[in-house]
């Protein structure tokens, strides 16, 4: 019998079947359609609620009181960068110094934060200082330490090979920090800031108002403005301060650590 002819083309039903897939393309093309107009929704019903329940005055000052707060969390960053980082990767290139140290840390990092609020309010009232500076340092006290474990894990999981390469150059000094352990330790420093920055923020709510007895100290910020309206019961200036808060966080994340992190995520990772 002659041979049966091979069959050219697709089968009636995966036809069938290739007509009634969607592509990948436009399945995430829909539900990014569909989120957006709900985001878009939400935001209306959200501006038109703060339209008519606030004065664009007041908008604007909450947005004021939260450019100082930023400042303040970006200032307190730095200031525990200073100190943390150097700690870091001494502690860190040592396994005995890390290990002996490890406890202490970990028990600075669960101690109540606020517990040191007392002692800032009365060196603050005996010397007469500022409380827009003095009560700034509260911010970082229980979130710095996400720097300082994170720089011990990247100075701990450095390449000792290279460490040995820069030792036998003479490599050290500035020259050492600026072109072997801080490119190495980068990515690891910037998860650890990114938790202290958020930590700091949530923070400020309590750092920025500070009561001992009958003494109360106030710095001027979002945070103190949030303490306030709660003590009031206002809700609406609570919604209003929170939502600016949420606002100030996730723009300072899109435009300053999603791309300090991709970048050092490029550049500074060992493959």
């Amino acid at each position: 019998p002659a041979p049966a002819p091979l069959p050219l083309g697709r089968r009636p039903s995966d036809a069938r079947h290739h007509k009634m897939r969607v592509p990948e393309r436009v399945k995430d093309a829909g539900w990014a359609t569909l989120l957006a107009g709900l985001c878009a929704v939400a935001a209306w019903q959200v501006w038109q609620y703060v339209h008519a329940t606030f004065p664009l005055a007041e908008i604007w000052h909450v947005i004021g009181l939260g450019g100082l707060t930023l400042m303040r969390v970006i200032a307190m960053v730095l200031l525990a960068s200073l100190i943390w980082v150097p700690a870091g990767v001494w502690l860190g290139l040592d396994a005995t110094r890390a290990r002996r140290t490890q406890f202490v840390a970990q028990f600075m990092a669960a101690f109540p934060a606020n517990l040191f609020f007392p002692i800032f309010v009365v060196v603050i009232v005996h010397f007469h200082l500022a409380s827009d500076i003095w009560l700034t340092p509260l911010m970082i006290l229980g979130t710095q330490w996400y720097i300082l474990f994170n720089v011990v894990a990247g100075a701990a999981s450095y390449p000792a090979d290279l460490l040995e390469v820069a030792r036998s150059l003479h490599v050290g000094g500035r020259l050492w920090w600026l072109r072997v352990i801080l490119p190495g330790i980068v990515p690891y420093y910037i998860t650890g800031a990114i938790a202290a920055s958020g930590g700091a923020w949530n923070a400020a709510i309590a750092a920025e108002v500070a009561n001992w007895g009958d003494v109360h100290l106030a710095a001027h910020g979002l945070g103190a403005y949030i303490a306030h309206a709660t003590l009031r019961g206002d809700t609406a200036h609570v919604g209003l301060g929170m939502t600016i808060m949420a606002a100030f966080v996730l723009l300072f994340n899109r435009a300053v650590w999603r791309p300090l992190a991709e970048y050092a995520r490029r550049h500074f990772t060992f493959s």
